[in-house]
């Protein structure tokens, strides 16, 4: 069983609660107003027939049924089917940068964070197109295949960290090989989005940039960070601060590379954008990647779960019928008495009602 909306959960814990805390304490006040007004021997004659179980079921049903609905609103899925989808659309991989140098704080909250955030944005203008991810920092790895879906695209990015790639440095070269892999034979309109500071520390880079747009690939670059740069700091494992350095012991500072990031563009025939404010990306698919062809693809791999939020909506329906048909007073049966009396000749039968 799962959730489409898990987080509507948590209401469980807080609404059901909160409606009995608000019913005892009405009913505490109503007795209280009722004693003050009323004598306590009269209370009694008042309120003849009223059944304190009977009110305790209609509100076990009232808070049985509150529960049922926001089981309904989280939307439980119990199954699924694999379907095979097809549709019309780009094939963008999108290359992020992981080294330790987008620790750096040059653009909040850090260059990794940003690149991540970029990367999920990006997704949401990708509305048809696949979507496939690649980290990088001393070596390359393809985390996330070509896929429409966006649940696992959107688990790969955020689980992007420093330590995704243990060996250290920033290897462009290698993360446009690996991306440039990552497309299958005989495909069309092959984008790579390249979110980096641009220190390459293994030459190639432009190389391999020609050669993979020989192949049909355009490569988009993103620069991250500042051309003033930033000294770099990464905390210990108790939670300490401390500068980055390099193998002689001096601080490292980072500085964004924007003429390497606009050769490679230019070099796969694409463009050079840095992350700057909220539109960057907006710009980047409304611009280059929407008025590019579309081919058709298709996947095999999609989930569609069953959705199951009837059987909770069904039952608080019922619940909610059984509290207002549930009455608080006992019903009272009329009593009826006839009375007959023995008929004297000629006379007519009297029936009396009481």
């Amino acid at each position: 069983m799962t959730f489409a909306n898990p987080h509507l959960l948590w209401f469980l814990l807080v609404l059901p609660p909160g409606l009995l805390a608000f019913f005892w304490w009405s009913w505490r006040t109503r007795q209280k107003l009722l004693t003050e007004f009323i004598q306590a021997r009269l209370l009694p004659a008042l309120t003849v027939g009223i059944s304190n179980r009977r009110q305790k079921i209609r509100l076990s049903c009232l808070l049985l049924a509150v529960a049922c609905l926001l089981l309904a609103l989280a939307r439980p899925q119990l199954g699924f089917d694999w379907e095979e989808v097809k549709q019309r659309g780009l094939d963008i991989v999108v290359a992020v940068d992981t080294s330790k140098s987008m620790l750096a704080e040059d653009i909040a909250p850090n260059r990794l964070a940003r690149a991540k955030l970029a990367a999920l944005d990006l997704m949401q203008q990708a509305k048809s197109d696949r979507l496939g991810l690649v980290a990088f920092a001393g070596s390359a790895f393809l985390q996330c295949p070509l896929t429409i879906d966006d649940a696992a695209f959107r688990q790969s990015v955020e689980a992007l960290d420093i330590n995704v790639i243990p060996e250290g440095g920033t290897a462009l070269a290698e993360a446009i090989d690996t991306a440039a892999a990552a497309f299958k034979e005989g495909e069309n309109h092959r984008i790579l989005v390249l979110f980096t500071d641009g220190e390459d520390h293994d030459s190639g880079a432009l190389e391999a940039a020609k050669k993979a747009s020989a192949n049909g690939l355009r490569i988009f670059t993103i620069g991250i960070g500042s051309a003033e740069g930033e000294l770099l700091r990464i905390k210990d494992a108790k939670g300490r601060s401390d500068y980055i350095r390099d193998e002689q012991g001096n601080v490292v500072k980072s500085h964004l590379d924007e003429t390497l990031l606009r050769e490679i563009a230019g070099a796969a025939k694409g463009v050079y954008y840095p992350l700057r404010g909220a539109k960057t990306i907006d710009i980047l698919y409304k611009d280059q990647l929407a008025p590019l062809p579309k081919s058709e693809s298709q996947e095999k791999l999609v989930k569609r779960y069953h959705e199951r939020f009837q059987w909770p909506l069904a039952c608080a329906i019922v619940l909610l019928m059984a509290e207002m048909l549930f009455p608080e007073r006992k019903r009272e049966a009329a009593v009826r008495t006839r009375s007959t009396a023995s008929p004297k000749s000629g006379e007519p039968i009297a029936e009396t009602r009481l």
